[in-house]
């Protein structure tokens, strides 16, 4: 049922994920559906922990979670937006679509984004503590950036528009966090 509400996702947007195109794509009653899901709102949530089971986020973020410093953690990130978030692309585009006229959309897009921005606020807060973080960069100007920096759109653009692999992302990306807000060493 997930996988088959992830397809919809990805090829025609979050709008054409109702419980009866759900339970068609996968082929069982909408009486079935409702069974395991009280409400699209459920389905919603449901399919995002599932895609990032699918994907395997907490292995994406566990350079970032066990790095040494703030420092490597900010490395460990370029490289998880690069990696992880090039993988997401159908299914963000699907739940953007969608956001602005469907509230579990919008709850989804909320949840998601708002566990990426904490993310890049810890990350800015500990380079700050350290003494890492450039002028005139504070915690929240510099979890600003990560986080737009974070954006599939950015993504997508790099990759598939201008054919950057996701190595070169990746590096790039460490430059600009590197360079934009970390201080640079006497």
């Amino acid at each position: 049922m997930l996988d088959a509400a992830w397809h919809l996702l990805e090829q025609r947007g979050g709008e054409a994920l109702t419980m009866a195109a759900v339970a068609d794509a996968a082929g069982i009653s909408r009486r079935g559906l409702y069974l395991h899901f009280a409400s699209r709102g459920q389905l919603f949530m449901a399919l995002l922990d599932h895609i990032d089971e699918e994907l395997d986020l907490a292995a994406s973020l566990r350079p970032v979670l066990e790095a040494p410093d703030p420092l490597a953690a900010l490395d460990a990130l370029a490289d998880h937006i690069a990696n992880y978030h090039f993988r997401l692309i159908g299914a963000v585009r699907g739940v953007d679509r969608a956001r602005h006229v469907d509230p579990d959309a919008a709850a989804l897009w909320d949840r998601s984004t708002g566990a990426w921005y904490r993310g890049c606020e810890s990350i800015a807060s500990a380079l700050s503590a350290a003494g890492y973080l450039a002028e005139p960069w504070t915690p929240r100007t510099a979890a600003d950036l990560m986080w737009a920096l974070m954006s599939v759109e950015f993504v997508d653009n790099l990759t598939t528009e201008r054919g950057w692999s996701i190595d070169d992302l990746g590096r790039r990306l460490r430059l600009i966090f590197r360079r934009t807000i970390v201080r640079p060493e006497p």
